[in-house]
């Protein structure tokens, strides 16, 4: 299914950083043994072209720089897995995928029909997925809708239920790789819209730690990290405090907070590894129910 005004998307290009992580996470299916998220369409949904380079020269994507950053991508994605299998079992029959780009949820395994899964990003980057799916010969389930959405200046609730989706239905939101390129207020409006639905409603979240949490080589890498990305166009611009963001979730309404952070995260998903792929500490995951 398609939610989406066709004139918004005639330039089907991506965000440089929704064309990053997918191939780092296709990345992570070569280099990495175990094999920590399981992505079997992975390298297939980039396309013949980027599959082949990446499957002829996958090393340039394992400098200590990369192996950091696709711990930090692969452990997210992992834990958002997890935790919408945790959610769907407690009830929830909407999933909806902020920031979606090239996210494989919907294509690699069988769905409950009676999910409705709702994929938000950017037109362009949403036209620039279904060609890839089309040119990958996978298929659109009837349950996948695409929600156009610029965080920045769009109705993300208005958006959501000119779309079809209930706000009287327990839902999960997985929020991966997009609130460090938002001012705050897009952030906690995007949340206080989450907080304002059905008892049960979650989210999961990754953000930037507040610079002076970091230490010395840390912040450094964040600063590098961001002048990088803002050469492209997408600068990081938000940094949080994982206390003060936790009593400005209960504020709101979230019952019931939690935030990962590397240590924890490490030691859930690469421990007893025999190499060195290990999450850095520059940003935290934050779950919140309401």
């Amino acid at each position: 299914m398609l939610a989406m005004d066709e004139n918004l998307a005639k330039v089907a290009s991506p965000k440089r950083s929704a064309l990053m992580v997918a191939l780092i996470r296709a990345a992570h299916q070569i280099l990495d043994t175990p094999i920590v998220f399981p992505d079997p369409i992975a390298l297939k949904i980039l396309g013949q072209n980027e599959e082949q380079s990446l499957r002829e020269d996958p090393a340039k994507y394992n400098s200590s720089t990369y192996k950091s950053l696709r711990a930090s991508l692969v452990i997210r994605s992992r834990l958002a897995s997890d935790t919408w299998a945790n959610a769907y079992s407690l009830g929830a029959t909407q999933y909806v995928i902020l920031g979606a780009g090239l996210d494989t949820s919907a294509y690699r395994s069988m769905q409950d029909p009676n999910v409705h899964i709702f994929e938000v990003d950017l037109p362009a980057t949403q036209a620039w997925k279904r060609e890839c799916l089309k040119t990958a010969g996978l298929e659109e389930p009837e349950n996948v809708t695409f929600v156009p959405v610029d965080f920045e200046d769009s109705k993300l609730g208005e958006r959501l239920e000119a779309s079809g989706f209930s706000n009287e239905k327990v839902s999960f939101f997985s929020w991966l790789g997009v609130t460090m390129y938002l001012e705050e207020p897009a952030v906690f409006e995007t949340l206080s819209f989450i907080a304002s639905l059905a008892s049960g409603s979650s989210v999961l979240f990754d953000y930037g730690l507040s610079l002076d949490l970091l230490a010395p080589r840390e912040r450094a890498a964040v600063e590098a990290l961001s002048a990088s990305t803002a050469e492209h166009g997408e600068p990081w611009k938000s940094f949080f405090n994982p206390e003060a963001l936790a009593v400005r979730l209960r504020e709101m309404g979230f019952s019931k907070v939690a935030d990962y952070g590397a240590k924890e995260l490490n030691e859930r998903y690469l421990a007893g590894r025999n190499d060195d792929l290990r999450k850095s500490g520059i940003s935290h995951l934050m779950f919140a129910t309401v």
